[in-house]
């Protein structure tokens, strides 16, 4: 910002002023930035727009989690969610315009990949997330668990994930901080020597390489035994839980025996699983989510060996709130 503020005469003070009216205060209209010259002030808006995001849609759940749609320059939709509970406001941030991936429990891999976002498109999400929740209600927590695949845009996703957690950005802690992957070996790898402690979910979903390779074709590049080893690596390195997010889904990896080798498989990493009841959109007829009974049964034989696991409340099923599907169904409308 230094940079490209100086041809404007403007000095690093001024940068960091700046910032602290987008982030701290919630202003993105330099005319309100009252402790600049009315010379910079114009100057700023002649040449620059804060904004890189138009809110086009906003629903409100009955749970209390809101889902928004969000327009880019190039008329292109992305979609964020607003999560609320008890104890903490969580964010859930977009890293590309659909997905290259096609994992078949996922609307927003029916869509392909659009494009890679870049880092002010995924750092504003968070801006119209925390403007419709009020500046002075603070959002805690941050997941890179929206629409695409962070590690498949890792520059513009750790560039945001810096400037989210930045004394002169947001100010989010590290440790509030979670990159997501389907699977991406080497993002790991590399996440792993970065010197900020921000925190790995693993979306894991399956217990064997036949299974996960029909549900998650990311399995065919990095199969079980290679991702679970670079899980472990990262646990090792950074002295910190790794996070396994499994959906479960009916029939296909709710059983007991998938319990059973799931706790096997993740004996020797530290870690956390997130069982998450399967919400499967309006016309995703390929997996049913698991009956409540299986998933307790999921859950207690879990227990029994020792994992520690949580069942993730599925908020926001009468918003569209799973990834995809909300831009899925305003792109139908428009065709």
């Amino acid at each position: 910002m230094k940079d490209i503020l100086a041809p404007l005469g403007a000095r690093a003070f001024h940068a960091r002023q700046i910032m602290a009216w987008f982030y701290q205060r919630g202003v993105s209209d330099f005319s309100r930035m009252t402790d600049l010259s009315k010379g910079l002030r114009t100057a700023l808006g002649k040449n620059f727009r804060a904004d890189e995001l138009l809110l086009m849609t906003e629903r409100r759940s009955r749970d209390g989690s809101r889902k928004i749609l969000l327009k880019t320059a190039d008329r292109q939709l992305i979609e964020s969610v607003l999560i609320p509970s008890r104890e903490r406001l969580t964010a859930c941030l977009s890293t590309q315009l659909g997905c290259k991936l096609n994992c078949g429990f996922c609307a927003t891999g029916a869509m392909g990949l659009v494009r890679n976002l870049t880092a002010g498109e995924i750092a504003d999400q968070l801006f119209h997330l925390q403007s419709m929740a009020g500046w002075q209600n603070r959002i805690t927590n941050i997941v890179f668990m929206g629409m695409g695949e962070p590690m498949l845009n890792y520059d513009a996703t750790l560039s945001a994930a810096r400037l989210i957690n930045s004394h002169l950005g947001f100010n989010i802690g590290a440790r509030h901080i979670t990159i997501s992957t389907s699977g991406i070996v080497p993002g790991i790898l590399r996440l792993m020597e970065e010197p900020e402690q921000f925190k790995l979910a693993i979306s894991l979903s399956a217990t064997t390489d036949a299974v996960r390779n029909k549900i998650m074709p990311v399995n065919k590049k990095y199969p079980l035994k290679e991702l679970l080893t670079a899980a472990r690596e990262f646990s090792n390195r950074k002295g910190k839980l790794v996070f396994f997010e499994y959906i479960l889904l009916a029939g296909i990896n709710d059983g007991l025996d998938d319990a059973d080798r799931l706790a096997k498989l993740l004996k020797n990493i530290p870690g956390k699983v997130n069982l998450i009841p399967y919400n499967p959109g309006e016309k995703n007829g390929l997996f049913k989510p698991s009956p409540p009974q299986a998933q307790h049964a999921f859950f207690e034989r879990l227990l029994q060996q020792g994992v520690a696991v949580t069942v993730r409340m599925s908020k926001g099923q009468d918003i569209s709130a799973a990834c995809g599907q909300l831009r899925a169904a305003a792109i139908s409308k428009q065709t």
